[in-house]
This record gives C-alpha cells, structure tokens and sequence, in this order.
C-alpha cells in the first residue's frame, strides 16, 4: 500500500512540475512575438540609411522640384517660412499655426533624421499642426531628397551639429 501511495505521490508531482513547465513557455513566445512585433515596427519607421549620408547632387535637384511641388506653398521659398519674420513658425490670429521657417533659421535642425522623416512622411505627431504625411504622394526616396535639399539650405555650422546628432 505504501509503495502504491508513494507511485501516486510522486505522479502528482511529476505532473504539477510539467504543468509549471509549459507555462513558462507561453511567456517565452509571448516575449518573442513582443520582440519581433518591435523589430519590425522598429526598422518599419527608420528612414532610409542613405539619409545620414552626404547629399548627391542629383538629391538636391530632385529634392528642390519636390519641395517646390509639395512644400513650397506653405514653407515658402527657400524654405524660409510661411512668414519669414517669424522664422520659428508662430500662431496666427485665427489660431492656426505658421509653417516654420526650415532652411536653418527655424527649429527643424534640432530634430534628428528620424524624426524629420517621420514628420514628412506620416505629418507631424502634434495634433493641431496643419502638417500633414505624404506618405501616399512621396516615396521614402523622394522624401530623402526634399530632407537632404533643406539641410543643403543650412548653414555649414548647423549641417556640422546636426550631423553629430
């Protein structure tokens, strides 16, 4: 009798200690979707590498057409703002904001690429901001091109300091 009570003793055991084995296992691929859900998000919103790296000529020329097609009637020519004076943008009377000045006088530089790409891409992430995505009009090479024409608008200092970034 004691040999039978200790086999079923030990059964209960052997089976609560696989039971607590297989839950951790749940929690693995559930870490591991996690993860690879992030992965993809992640390398879904990176800009193209070829935005850290030095302006080609033809960027430039491509990205001067784009922004005159797309940006210019709100960030004025040169990328100097939809009211130059007021090169950081600003609120207007009726509450809607300036477009900001982009060609170095404004704030863009102190954004990293990511978050200048982003913002061209998907618009901008404040929502009262009349910037919006073009996503569905530009390809992520054009939007290289219109980023990589505005930083050839900035000073050498400021192209240097947002290099660094």
């Amino acid at each position: 009798m004691k040999k039978n009570q200790h086999k079923q003793e030990k059964q209960k055991t052997k089976n609560s200690t696989s039971a607590k084995k297989k839950e951790p296992l749940w929690l693995w691929g559930g870490l591991a979707l996690f993860i690879i859900i992030g992965a993809v998000a992640y390398y879904y919103y990176q800009p193209p590498s070829t935005l850290s790296a030095r302006a080609t000529p033809a960027q430039i020329v491509l990205g001067e057409q784009l922004f005159s097609e797309n940006c210019l009637s709100c960030h004025g020519a040169k990328a100097t703002g939809e009211n130059p004076a007021q090169s950081r943008g600003g609120q207007k009377a009726d509450g809607s904001y300036l477009a900001p000045a982009l060609n170095g006088k404004g704030h863009a530089w102190h954004h990293p690429n990511e978050m200048l790409f982003s913002t061209v891409k998907n618009g901008s992430v404040a929502k009262d901001s009349p910037m919006r995505g073009f996503k569905d009009k530009l390809s992520d090479d054009d939007i290289v091109a219109v980023l990589q024409y505005v930083k050839s608008l900035w000073p050498d200092e400021i192209q240097v300091r947002h290099a660094m970034r």
